[in-house]
């Protein structure tokens, strides 16, 4: 099964409360929010006072993105912000499982972000701390690339890893996702679509009618395919 989490950075900021609710009212239940620091990636994203201020008009459970230098220094804003799901990016942290836990004592679901380059192997210590994993189908930091076909075999390798530890493990992919490189994604063991510029915010319709059409494309091409439906809701993360 997939959900689908629409990525704020790629919605219209100046109607980011209304596209929100028509978004809630298309049945989307996790954001996505990525904040950057201009270092880590070369692009300032999102901040966590739009973090607080986006949990002030929905109940939907927020997935933040660190593409950050020093993640760590962002625990007590996670902590006070309440945070569901929060991801770094293991090239980031130098010591990722004291962060892992670190989060995780902040009360947030914690989820461990590749690069395209960076190996599967590098998951091999800290898959058993954390609660998804993010695969980056694109160079992180900017909307609008192309999608990078080889990181199909790459959310194939860490299904099965994941699946080695314990099942039902969330894989995240996040870049450049329409129905067809969902679909695949999917196939290979994908179970959240992070939604963006190529889906649901592309500007040719309202976001009502682009995250609804993209779902029921998504599904119906998953079921031609013998692959899996869509989840009814995501599940709860720990507040």
């Amino acid at each position: 099964m997939f959900s689908i989490a629409p990525s704020l950075m790629c919605t219209n900021l100046l109607e980011l409360g209304s596209q929100i609710r028509e978004l809630e009212r298309a049945g989307a239940k996790l954001f996505h929010i990525d904040v950057m620091d201009g270092h880590f990636v070369p692009n300032l994203g999102l901040s966590f006072d739009l973090v607080r201020q986006v949990q002030n008009i929905t109940d939907a459970e927020l997935d933040v993105h660190l593409m950050v230098d020093a993640p760590e220094q962002y625990i007590d804003r996670i902590r006070a912000l309440k945070i569901s799901h929060v991801s770094f990016h293991i090239e980031a942290s130098h010591a990722p499982l004291r962060l892992a836990q670190a989060l995780k004592e902040a009360g947030t679901k914690v989820g461990i972000a590749l690069n395209p380059s960076t190996p599967v192997e590098a998951l091999r210590h800290v898959l058993d701390a954390c609660d998804y994993v993010l695969i980056m189908t694109v160079e992180p930091g900017f909307a609008g690339q192309k999608f990078i076909p080889a990181m199909y075999e790459k959310i194939r390798v860490v299904r099965r890893e994941l699946d080695k530890i314990r099942l039902g493990i969330d894989i995240q992919v996040d870049g450049n996702l329409n129905a067809e490189t969902s679909s695949r994604c999917i196939e290979r063991g994908a179970t959240i679509l992070v939604g963006g510029s190529s889906s649901i915010f592309c500007g040719e319709k309202d976001v009502y009618s682009a995250y609804t059409e993209f779902r029921e494309e998504v599904s119906k091409l998953c079921e031609q395919g013998g692959r899996v439906a869509l989840k009814p809701d995501f599940p709860k993360g720990n507040k």
